[in-house]
């Protein structure tokens, strides 16, 4: 498979599902900062930001938006990891994968540990530390959970830092859409069971699966409600892409997952 095009779509596109064709041609998605808590986003004022991390199209695509409009200046990701099996928290990644993934990225990586219980507590604590080196605010690549970022507003603000959003209310096939387009490369490694089966595992997000997705009812193709998630292997501000092995794929707690060496 070929490097995708940097700033264009990715050269392995499948020749039979064209994007203007499941997206239409008239298709616009916003690739500002939506905000509606003004109070919390200061868009016109420069910060310096870390980026909240999981190594999914999401957070990516936050980041390379980010990035793009030169609004905040990037310190580095914030990555948070379970105390008890080393493991990413957002998506059950290995550490040193998410951090071979900082390294194609050019970025610095933190990852503070926690366990169940202790999440906000221990969030905390890293925000503390990162405001000693000036840290100001925190993207995140929500899309509409409100409950999700009701709690990430208040727990920002109780740090007095800014909580930035620049994918919020966008509709999720223009983020699919912007996806491709910059030739960013998300890898599936987990499924929920229902709706969608174990073949998703280890497919690249393209074209293709987007359409599979967009004709199954209730799904969400950006996973918003948790029916899959990503990892993203190579796009435009990746310095190289990131190597990775197939492990043996596993059934728990109604997922299927691919853990990745």
């Amino acid at each position: 498979m070929g490097r995708p095009q940097k700033g264009g779509e990715p050269e392995d596109l499948p020749q039979t599902t064209s994007i203007n064709r499941i997206f239409g041609e008239q298709d616009r998605w916003n690739t500002h900062s939506i905000s509606i808590y003004p109070r919390i986003i200061i868009d016109s004022s420069e910060m310096n930001v870390f980026v909240s991390w999981s190594g999914g199209k999401d957070c990516m695509l936050a980041l390379h938006r980010t990035l793009k409009s030169g609004s905040h200046r990037v310190m580095g990701l914030l990555n948070m990891c379970d105390r008890d099996s080393q493991l990413s928290r957002s998506h059950g990644l290995k550490k040193e994968l998410i951090q071979r993934q900082a390294d194609a990225l050019g970025l610095r990586l933190i990852q503070p540990e926690t366990r169940n219980g202790e999440y906000e507590k221990d969030f905390k604590a890293a925000i503390a530390e990162l405001k000693a080196e000036r840290l100001e605010g925190v993207v995140f690549g929500d899309i509409y959970l409100m409950e999700h970022r009701t709690w990430i507003e208040r727990v920002c603000s109780e740090m007095g830092i800014a909580a930035i959003f620049p994918i919020w209310g966008n509709t999720t096939n223009g983020l699919a859409r912007e996806l491709l387009l910059e030739g960013y490369q998300p890898l599936v490694v987990a499924v929920r069971n229902e709706p969608l089966p174990q073949s998703y595992l280890g497919r690249i997000f393209d074209a293709q699966m987007i359409a599979e997705l967009e004709a199954m009812e209730g799904v969400d193709i950006c996973a918003e409600n948790g029916e899959f998630h990503s990892f993203v292997i190579d796009g435009p501000i990746f310095r190289h892409r990131v190597s990775v092995k197939h492990g043996q794929s596993y059934f728990d707690k109604n997922h299927w997952y691919l853990p990745l060496n």
